[in-house]
């Protein structure tokens, strides 16, 4: 027994030396995004926000975007058939109800910066997402389209930042990794690890290399060249994707053109759920459709965490008198916590609550595992 303990310890060891020397040569080489006075752009932003019963996000992502506003860019909101305040919210933040008889101006300098789209129900063969999405492009006006999420908070600058990049490095296609906006217990604890795990199995390097299969995208900024956009067919194109934003760095990678994915914590962060069940979902929801609905990639997800994140700790109050069984051990503990704590730096999150890691990787495992059913069952997902 301690012979099949201490092979399973050398594996696990050999497994996280490696994704650590991996991880930190590629944190090294990624991309990350600065928020600069010498960021300068030269091309329009149409910011395009979905939102259904956001009337807790949508005034302070509005906000913290109509500051960064130049001449000929605009905000769109397409509230999807929302019930609660969204749209009493937008009024009195002085958007303007696009309508049929109320089309932008083809004057962009005297059309409003801030305007709202209220859309149908959302008819069958699309998620709702999309279907807000491409009816909001019908009234976009710039040079790019900046979609974003209702759940977002930008940074002065950050707007000029990205566009300036992108058109710097001769992007059609940049999207961008957030920092973490967490509160209480369980946004702490599960958003930072669900984050983390999403890096180790779609590493930056080979997102950006355009010869490689792996295709992320992040929902919550995608900064797509107006032209490419139209030329790939759209959210029409991408219409039934739950993640539409891997679907779309998989058009611009098919495509040939240049979609690149980088660190932008000093650009905007995300709160992406606030409470337990929006978590469980949520991520539920994400990973299930990363893995493609594949019941076999996401039992590897599971095995993978389970075995090399939660097991460890599990079984190191019982190596207490196997000398070298414990040591090793006790330094694949330290290294899971070590990688942790280098998890919360990046995303920003409150570093302490990688102390807590090991109940992390149990919720998620058990995350994961649900993903696994779901696929499995073939159940349904919706967006909201």
């Amino acid at each position: 027994m301690e012979t099949f303990v201490l092979l399973y310890l050398a594996t696990a060891l050999a497994v996280w030396i490696y994704r650590s020397f991996r991880s930190l040569s590629e944190l090294a080489r990624a991309p990350e995004l600065r928020v600069s006075p010498q960021n300068t752009r030269t091309g329009s932003v149409s910011i395009l926000i979905p939102a259904k019963n956001e009337e807790k996000n949508i005034a302070d992502c509005v906000k913290s975007l109509l500051t960064q506003l130049r001449e000929n860019d605009e905000i769109i909101v397409i509230n999807n058939c929302s019930s609660d305040r969204t749209e009493i919210i937008l009024k009195e933040l002085g958007a303007l109800e696009i309508t049929e008889n109320r089309r932008p101006s083809p004057q962009k300098k005297t059309s409003p910066i801030l305007k709202y789209l209220n859309t149908p129900k959302t008819p069958d063969g699309w998620t709702g997402k999309n279907f807000a999405l491409h009816l909001g492009k019908n009234h976009a006006t710039g040079d790019w389209f900046l979609f974003t999420d209702a759940d977002t908070r930008h940074q002065p600058g950050g707007v000029d930042a990205s566009v300036a990049y992108a058109e710097k490095e001769a992007l059609d296609l940049l999207t961008l990794f957030p920092r973490c906006l967490a509160h209480g217990f369980w946004e702490n604890l599960i958003q930072p690890c669900a984050m983390g795990y999403m890096g180790l199995w779609f590493p930056v390097r080979k997102i950006n290399d355009p010869k490689s299969k792996i295709c992320f995208g992040n929902g919550q900024y995608l900064l797509v060249r107006k032209d490419h956009y139209l030329g790939f067919g759209g959210h029409e194109a991408l219409k039934e994707a739950f993640l539409e934003d891997f679907a779309m760095m998989k058009k611009t990678k098919e495509s040939g053109a240049r979609g690149l994915c980088a660190f932008g914590m000093e650009v905007y962060g995300t709160r992406m759920y606030d409470s337990f069940n929006s978590l469980w979902r949520g991520w539920r929801r994400i990973y299930l459709h990363a893995f493609e609905q594949n019941p076999w990639r996401l039992s590897r997800c599971v095995s993978s965490v389970f075995f090399f994140s939660v097991l460890p700790f599990l079984i190191l109050p019982f190596l207490a008198g196997h000398n070298a069984a414990f040591i090793a051990g006790a330094l694949l503990v330290g290294i899971l916590l070590a990688t942790a704590f280098k998890t919360h730096s990046i995303v920003r999150a409150n570093r302490m609550a990688a102390l807590l890691h090991p109940l992390a990787a149990m919720v998620f495992t058990i995350i994961l595992f649900d993903s696994f059913l779901m696929a499995a069952l073939k159940k349904p997902t919706f967006w909201r």
